[in-house]
């Protein structure tokens, strides 16, 4: 008889541990998003990996949010820094010795870097599935699968979700033409970051260089083209974000178009310039 209830004790622990893992997508996600509703700041190394016909580029990022809309990222490969206060973001260039501040219009937004803003769209833009469970770093991991609702160069998303944190450790996107991933390390939540590490002073001898607008903001994208000497290019996609404007610029001899693309509260912009320099902003 004792021997009959050792085995049915056993035999209910597998059960009602089967049935709590036993989680839906759906339930994964909503696990996810209540988690970052916690989360008041956090920092973390952010590591960007894309292979274009075998030629792989590893960018390793530092990166700092506090909500609503402050934020912070060094990129020490490529010597950028970008720091905004939710009102002004700058742009320092370290190694060209310039830095490019432009005016946030109302209160600034968070990045795309703001695993928040990826979780929150993950039902919404895409049909998703459960996988299974892996270890990632040493972590046991929910990992999902997100296949576009729509046609778009982008064909799938597998991103692997922390089971202890609740946080997207490892997001691997595949597009047409080239793979791409990011992995977050080094996380830390809520240790109470200082506004002033989201304010930036250019040091002693640095160019400041503020865009002189030659159109107010939000004009047609036909009036913007015919105020620039070059082709503006419309991307067929746009991750469900609308048209919302365009705004020209003049940098010395350099001209540039920001194609501005709004989706409910956030906002999407896509810069095209005439310089013959090709520049990676994280």
């Amino acid at each position: 008889m004792l021997k009959k209830l050792v085995t049915i004790t056993i035999i209910l622990s597998i059960v009602a541990t089967g049935c709590i893992d036993e989680m839906t997508v759906e339930e994964i996600a909503k696990h996810t998003q209540e988690k970052y509703e916690t989360v008041h700041d956090f920092k973390a190394t952010m590591i960007a990996t894309t292979n274009v016909q075998g030629a792989e580029v590893i960018d390793e990022i530092e990166i700092s949010i506090k909500k609503p809309n402050k934020f912070r990222s060094e990129d020490k490969k490529r010597g950028v820094i970008t720091v905004s206060n939710g009102e002004v973001m700058w742009v320092y260039d370290v190694k060209k010795g310039e830095a490019t501040k432009t005016p946030l219009e109302g209160s600034g937004d968070l990045p795309d870097f703001d695993y928040g803003q990826i979780i929150k769209e993950l039902l919404m833009d895409n049909d998703v599935t459960l996988l299974g469970d892996e270890k990632l770093f040493g972590m046991p991991c929910y990992v999902i699968e997100a296949t576009p609702k729509k046609d778009t160069y982008i064909t799938g998303q597998k991103i692997w979700i922390d089971k202890k944190y609740w946080l997207p450790v490892r997001i691997e996107t595949d597009f047409e033409g080239f793979k791409s991933s990011v992995e977050y390390t080094n996380v830390s939540f809520n240790t109470g970051i200082s506004d002033g590490e989201f304010e930036f002073s250019p040091p002693a001898g640095v160019k400041i260089i503020e865009p002189e607008t030659k159109l107010p903001n939000h004009v047609s994208m036909e009036d913007a083209q015919n105020n620039v000497n070059f082709t503006i290019l419309n991307p067929s996609y746009t991750a469900g974000y609308e048209f919302n404007g365009a705004t020209v610029s003049k940098s010395g001899s350099v001209e540039s178009i920001s194609l501005i693309y709004t989706k409910g509260r956030k906002r999407m912009m896509i810069t095209q310039t005439t310089s013959p320099e090709k520049h990676l902003l994280p």
